[in-house]
């Protein structure tokens, strides 16, 4: 399972992209460079990209593990999660989205890395913008 991290200077975002087949020590591998990156930019915005995985975790234990273990690393995060097109793959990452927000983190899924990108770069109550429920209604 191919993978590669990088942080966007510019917006401030630490981007994961991962393609192929999933193997669970990969996506330890992949979730642990981007804590390091989020931790060493000061980041608070983190873009998962799993459009091109062809299976997401094997278990629905994986994806408990998985999404606790962010939860536990991550500084203060917004996670947006690309999905990939077929079914199952999108209830896996649906899952471990769930798990991360049932332990505080501040997790979406998206279609489109665009949809995405624009989630993250919204101005939040912590950073000056309007609080959520203002937002969910329109009130800025």
């Amino acid at each position: 399972m191919p993978w590669s991290a990088a942080f966007d200077d510019a917006s401030g975002v630490v981007s994961i992209k991962v393609s192929g087949q999933a193997q669970p020590a990969e996506h330890w591998a992949a979730q642990n460079e981007a804590m390091r990156l989020c931790r060493e930019k000061r980041c608070s915005r983190l873009l998962v990209d799993l459009r091109e995985l062809s299976t997401v975790l094997s278990t629905t234990m994986d994806c408990l593990d998985f999404g606790q273990e962010l939860a536990r690393k991550a500084p203060p995060l917004r996670i947006a999660h690309v999905v990939p097109g077929d079914a199952r793959s999108k209830a896996d990452v649906r899952f471990t989205s769930t798990v991360e927000a049932n332990r505080g983190v501040v997790a979406r899924e998206f279609a489109t890395v665009e949809e995405a990108r624009a989630w993250l770069l919204e101005k939040t109550p912590r950073d000056g913008g309007p609080p959520a429920s203002a937002a969910l209604h329109g009130k800025h």
